[in-house]
């Protein structure tokens, strides 16, 4: 069931819990590898590692390839709205609160190709 989550380490191990982990990281990949980016998250990745290194990625784009991160978002399917830069100053937190949007959207994705396959 699609619910609702407090942060990305919340819905990575329910994600994990569900055994599909998996296939929430084939997802990541194909979208990744669709918009040019050279990065392969590993299986065996634990969800700690996950969000940290898609933290990092993320970051990494905004200020470096503003373009790819946008096209990233854009084939990921994640509003405007979702990412909007928030009344803090605080970096740290905006590239985590992308980085689980992006999450919860490949989450999505998984869910339903699950629930209707």
């Amino acid at each position: 069931m699609l619910s609702e989550f407090n942060n990305s380490l919340d819905l990575l191990n329910t994600v994990s819990e569900q055994d599909l982990y998996q296939e929430l990281i084939l997802q990541l990949n194909k979208d990744f590898s669709l918009v040019g980016l050279d990065y392969t998250f590993s299986k065996d990745q634990t969800p700690i590692q996950l969000k940290e290194n898609l933290i990092v990625i993320v970051e990494n784009l905004i200020n470096t390839d503003f373009n790819t991160y946008l096209n990233l978002l854009y084939r990921i399917d994640i509003s405007e709205k979702k990412i909007a830069y928030s009344n803090t100053n605080n970096m740290t937190e905006y590239f985590e609160k992308v980085s689980f949007e992006i999450l919860k959207r490949i989450w999505k994705k998984v869910w339903f190709r699950k629930q209707f396959s």
